[in-house]
């Protein structure tokens, strides 16, 4: 027997699907700013309009998580599971700013970037929204995120290397870089600096993790169809036979 969904629970649920939709749209938001800064060169001098959007996000994405917690009914285990979420929705950036440190351009980034790991996962929820199979969750989910990861590599590695790379003339050769990295093809730029030889790494990590998903994707289409038709045989025409 199903239960019934109340009028309350659908509108908490409603609302957590708002706050959702919210925590995407801040992210992209974030996303933008970023690769503007880091375009315009200026990432020596934090800005303070970046500075208070991103106190604001880091609170949309508390009270999101917070408001997730509300509607839990294993609290203790949502927390256990979701930490993450809350360390990473904590405005690091804005707190360094108080506290008056001084921090390389590299964690600077960092840290403006470290709120896009919760937009992953809001990502990942929406897209449950709109399909059915695990696979295909799983395939557009880490494509989605592998091009993001991919993008925000590009953005890193040119802010890093710009100065120190005799390779690294443009936005379009960071991107360049980071496409042949990220298909595990290869590139003539190569790093010099020891963070862009870390993002390296983990872009040719998510490279080739990729594949695997691709392939079980593919084998999941094959074995589905198979299983409608396992003669292997198209069907044959009713209108033909009749004739």
């Amino acid at each position: 027997m199903i239960t019934p969904v109340t009028k309350s629970e659908y509108q908490k649920k409603l609302i957590a699907k708002i706050l959702n939709i919210i925590v995407l749209i801040c992210s992209i938001g974030i996303f933008a700013l970023l690769s503007i800064e880091i375009l315009q060169g200026e990432l020596g001098t934090p800005k303070k309009l970046y500075s208070a959007i991103q106190l604001i996000i880091c609170i949309i994405f508390l009270i999101d998580f917070f408001y997730l917690l509300y509607l839990s009914k294993d609290r203790r285990k949502y927390i256990f599971y979701h930490c993450l979420f809350l360390l990473v929705s904590i405005p690091y950036l804005n707190i360094i700013e108080w506290l008056h440190i001084d921090i390389s351009a590299f964690y600077r980034i960092i840290l403006k970037s470290i709120l896009l790991i919760r937009a992953g996962y809001g990502l990942v929820i929406m897209i449950t929204w709109f399909t059915k199979s695990t696979m295909t969750n799983l395939l557009f989910s880490y494509t989605i995120i592998l091009l993001a990861t991919a993008y925000f590599g590009s953005l890193a590695f040119y802010a890093i290397e710009k100065d120190l790379n005799p390779g690294v003339k443009n936005f379009g050769d960071s991107i360049w870089w980071a496409c042949m990295d990220v298909t595990t093809v290869g590139c003539a730029i190569e790093p010099t600096t020891t963070e862009g030889r870390i993002l390296a790494v983990i872009l040719a990590v998510l490279g080739m993790s990729m594949f695997p998903i691709l392939t079980a994707y593919i084998t999941n289409i094959f074995q589905y169809r198979f299983s409608k038709n396992p003669s292997g045989q198209s069907q044959p025409d009713n209108n033909s036979q009749s004739q």
